[in-house]
Formats: structure tokens, C-alpha cells, sequence
């Protein structure tokens, strides 16, 4: 049971799978053959254009940080990303393009198998008082999107700052998440393995 603090030099730069960006991915795994099973990413969308193809896998994207952009689905509607911190699922199947609002945005993304993982996430707002953690699942990772936190968990404690993330590994932990700043904001990601 190891659990990981991820700060971002961590963080390996890879190209889209269509060739039309890079992205900075957080975390990941892959199965026995190579495939992914699901990742964590950053990823600073500049210009209008066709996202990746992801048949297979779920999605959910949300806005870090610019004006935002409309997600095109095609036949399965669309969805406009003009407010921070709102997750907005999709299958990773549908035909999706983006139309940026007004200049580039940056956006944390959750990709997960459809058949061989689940993935689910919450924004937590810890205050200076310790909100209690016990996770679940196989894996969840803290994400601080703004200001700055502390976990203790497994008798362990990390400091985190801005754009880093706590990965705890296997269910069972207990412990407590303490925010360092009145306005912490942290993403909270489980993901399961079938």
C-alpha cells in the first residue's frame, strides 16, 4: 500500500492522440498488455479543433483556468465549459470539437476504461478545520486546484501546494484532509478496477 506525492515536474509530457497538442499527464496505469485502464492529465487547449478519439473510455474534463469553450457531441447534444471547477462527463466515443471562447483554456481531464475501470469525482472545500478521509477505493487521488493543503493519512503527512496531488493506493486508509488557505479547493478522483 504506497501512497505518492505528485508534484508537477512530475508530470510526463505526451502528444494527443490526434497530434494536435501535448498534455501533461498526472497519473496513470495500464493494464498486462499495455492498454490504459486510466489516466490523469492537464492539458492547454489553444486553438478550435477536434478532440481525440477515446472509443472505449469515459471522460470528464473540467475547466482550470481561461473563458472556457462549447464542446460540440454531435447527435449527443453539447456543453458549455464557461465556469472553473465544474466536471462535465462524456463518452469518450462520441465525436467531440471544441470552440474556444475567448483564447486558450487549461483543463483537468479523467479518462477511464468503460469495461475494465470506474472513475468518479468530487470537489472538496477542506476548511481550516480536518475533513475526514476514508477512501474506498483502489485508487483516489487529491488534486489541489487552488490554494494549498494538508493530508494525514496512514500515519503520513504531505503538504500540498497549487496544482499538486496526493495518490493513495488501497482501500482502508483513514485519515484527515486540512485546508491551508481559507479558499483550498481540491479534486477529489476514485477510481476502481473491475
Amino acid at each position: 500500500m504506497a501512497n505518492t506525492l505528485i508534484q508537477q515536474q512530475d508530470h510526463q509530457l505526451v502528444p494527443w492522440k490526434n497530434g494536435l497538442g501535448m498534455t501533461r499527464e498526472v497519473a496513470n496505469a495500464h493494464d498486462a498488455d499495455g492498454a490504459m485502464l486510466w489516466r490523469i492529465s492537464l492539458a492547454t487547449v489553444d486553438r478550435d479543433g477536434p478532440f481525440s478519439d477515446f472509443t472505449g473510455y469515459k471522460r470528464i474534463i473540467m475547466l482550470l483556468e481561461g473563458k472556457g469553450m462549447t464542446l460540440d457531441f454531435g447527435a449527443h447534444g453539447s456543453a458549455v465549459m464557461d465556469q472553473p471547477f465544474v466536471p462535465v462527463p462524456f463518452d469518450g466515443a462520441w465525436p467531440t470539437s471544441a470552440t474556444l471562447h475567448d483564447g486558450p483554456t487549461r483543463d483537468l481531464n479523467v479518462v477511464t476504461s468503460a469495461e475494465k475501470a470506474t472513475g468518479a469525482v468530487a470537489l472538496l472545500e477542506p476548511a481550516s478545520s480536518a475533513m475526514e478521509l476514508a477512501p474506498s477505493h483502489a485508487i483516489t487521488l487529491l488534486y489541489v486546484l487552488r490554494g494549498a493543503a494538508r493530508a494525514a493519512v496512514a500515519g503520513e503527512t504531505w503538504s500540498m501546494a497549487t496544482g499538486e496531488a496526493l495518490r493513495l493506493d488501497g482501500a482502508g486508509q483513514s485519515g484527515t484532509l486540512t485546508g491551508q488557505q481559507d479558499d483550498t479547493l481540491v479534486y477529489r478522483i476514485d477510481i476502481d478496477l473491475a
